[in-house]
């Protein structure tokens, strides 16, 4: 099972160990943050980044999405077409 956590680095070690971390994404760990006195990167598997990269399409996709329905309702407003309701119930 992969730790969760990312197992922190330094330069020289990822310098002399390159290979092996390399290795270690697919088998051990999901990521390597590397340091340098203080954390500077951060190390993932192509497969993690893709997850990663997926992830913040689909966020903005809902965000498109939203600003769209937005546009929309106040297109809507400044048409007249939207009414005041008192409750939810009253818009079903």
């Amino acid at each position: 099972m992969k730790k969760a956590i990312p197992y922190i680095i330094g330069v020289g070690e990822l310098q002399r160990q390159a290979s092996s971390v390399i290795k270690a994404l697919d088998h051990k760990y999901e990521g390597f943050i590397v340091s340098h006195n203080e954390p500077r990167a951060v190390i993932l598997s192509l497969k993690r980044y893709a997850e990663f990269k997926a992830l913040e399409e689909a966020k903005r996709f809902e965000e498109d999405e939203v600003l769209s329905l937005i546009k929309t309702g106040d297109q809507e407003y400044e048409r007249g077409e939207t009414r005041k309701v008192k409750s939810l119930k009253d818009l079903l």
